[in-house]
């Protein structure tokens, strides 16, 4: 399978998406609570473990600040 047909491809944990933005934990489960990251769109629980696209990660906080 090609890398770009992945349907895992752009998926980050919530620990990944924080270590690659600089950003707490806590402020992505904020993000959900208040609307900002939509839960089966932009996100998806599984378990005890959250997932976020890459690209709703760089709608709502830009670029990574870590490189990749």
């Amino acid at each position: 399978m090609e890398n770009n047909q992945n349907p895992f491809n752009g998926l980050l944990s919530f620990r990944e998406a924080t270590d690659l933005w600089g950003l707490n934990e806590s402020t992505l489960r904020k993000a959900i609570v208040y609307g900002k990251l939509k839960p089966d769109i932009d996100c998806k629980k599984f378990g005890k473990q959250w997932v976020v696209t890459k690209a709703a990660m760089i709608r709502e906080y830009g670029e990574p600040k870590a490189g990749e």
